[in-house]
């Protein structure tokens, strides 16, 4: 090198120290989704500067739901990103092992709800037994929330094979239910919190898999993790970190929510929020899931949970 350049390079690196790291910093795409918390934890990372402190330079990919988010891990368009175990589940029975290296939400009996099983409030349903030859409405057929409304049914009196079940994006539940073109929906926030006045609750569907479950975890793509051993290690502790500070600043990110997805802050505070585990991957908050999936036919086996983790997790 130049005499001359050298001297430009040291002098920009001392002039301008936090441009020069961050060209140091390696960079990670990881995808997110404003519509609900279930997709979100990566930009809680992002803006709350987790990944910054672990120096790793975050390129934030939007995506439209969980399938587009598996489908750019996949295809190496996306590095990381959450997704739902049922999903993962589904990936892995066609042979397609996704890496799963660190939990996301997790779902307690003993907090408040963010999935229900919601009926018009003059419905005269209220038991499982009540919804033989009823439609209920999933936001995607023969994935996780209907395996919990199955498992449901069956564990509380009712006949699931005796239940139709219609594939109902979330923002359509709502009307589709005021319509009487279905007779329940599995309700998510921010709806649920939405229509309090007008629905009744019959049940939490996941409490029917114990009393917590894991619903999304991380994901990797393989080439990208087996590529880059130092810093996975980098990004689980940021995301362990932010998942600990999300639960405890739920203020905070209703604020980051609202930035990303346009929602009126105060309307996300009226929300009951998603919790992200902040421990190590537990296959006892994963099989119940994989099981009734299998249960279901939904996949074409059962098998152990822990056959989705990424390696040394």
């Amino acid at each position: 090198m130049k005499r001359s350049r050298a001297i430009g390079v040291i002098s920009a690196a001392a002039l301008f120290p936090n441009i020069a790291r961050a060209q140091d910093m390696p960079k990670l795409r990881v995808g997110y989704s404003p519509a609900g918390e279930s997709l979100a934890q990566g930009i809680y990372a992002a803006d709350g500067g987790f990944f910054a402190k672990a120096g790793i330079d975050v390129e934030l990919i939007p995506v439209t739901n969980g399938g587009a988010m598996t489908a750019g891990i996949v295809g190496g368009a996306i590095d990381i990103g959450p997704s739902n175990v049922a999903s993962m589940a589904a990936a892995y029975a066609h042979g397609l092992h996704l890496n799963l290296f660190a939990p996301s939400i997790i779902i307690s009996s003993s907090a408040p709800p963010t999935t229900i099983i919601a009926v018009r409030s003059d419905s005269p349903l209220r038991t499982a037994k009540d919804f033989a030859g009823k439609t209920i409405a999933c936001s995607t057929l023969r994935d996780l929330q209907q395996a919990a409304v199955m498992t449901w049914l069956d564990k509380n009196g009712g006949d699931s094979k005796a239940t139709q079940f219609a594939e109902v994006p979330n923002p359509d539940q709502l009307p589709a239910l005021a319509a009487k073109r279905v007779d329940a929906a599995c309700l998510v926030e921010p709806f649920i919190s939405i229509v309090k006045s007008d629905t009744r609750e019959i049940a939490r569907p996941y409490d029917s898999f114990g009393k917590q479950i894991m619903t999304f975890g991380w994901i990797a793509n393989k080439t990208w993790y087996d590529g880059n051993p130092a810093l996975v290690k980098k990004v689980t502790a940021a995301l362990r970190d932010s998942a600990r500070w999300a639960n405890a600043n739920q203020a905070a990110t209703a604020q980051i929510e609202s930035k990303y997805s346009k929602v009126p802050v105060e309307t996300i505070v009226a929300q009951n929020r998603q919790l992200f585990g902040d421990g190590r991957l537990d296959p006892r908050l994963i099989q119940p899931i994989i099981d009734a999936a299998a249960r279901y036919g939904f996949l074409p086996q059962q098998f152990p949970a822990n056959a989705l983790f990424a390696p040394n997790v």
